[in-house]
């Protein structure tokens, strides 16, 4: 029964990871809504927030999954380091979902 139960949690997890879209399709970012994260708003309204460090504008994305944000602050540079690789949240319009259960009847 636990092994099952294990199983089916893993095959949700992957369900729910397959519906965030990549951040390429997001339509708007904020930085810092929540402090050293910036979220990601895509046109459905889901919103993913994804860990986020400050970094000076000439800093490379290096490891796979990161990737450099550039805006302006004050008429200044800013610039993020993102890790878009796993969502820290996500959160948003879900549509419903109908579960149906079922008993067992023991012979």
């Amino acid at each position: 029964m636990k092994e099952h139960l294990i199983q089916l949690m893993n095959e949700l997890l992957i369900t729910i990871v397959l519906l965030i879209p990549p951040t390429s399709q997001g339509v708007s970012w904020d930085v810092n809504e929540i402090p050293n994260q910036m979220v990601i708003t895509y046109k459905t309204g889901v919103q993913a927030s994804y860990s986020t460090t400050q970094v000076p504008c000439n800093a490379v994305a290096i490891k796979k999954g990161w990737t450099l944000y550039k805006t302006k602050s004050t008429n200044q540079p800013v610039c993020y380091l993102t890790d878009v690789s796993r969502p820290v949240m996500v959160r948003g319009s879900w549509t419903g979902v109908t579960v149906r259960t079922y008993k067992r009847r023991n012979k």
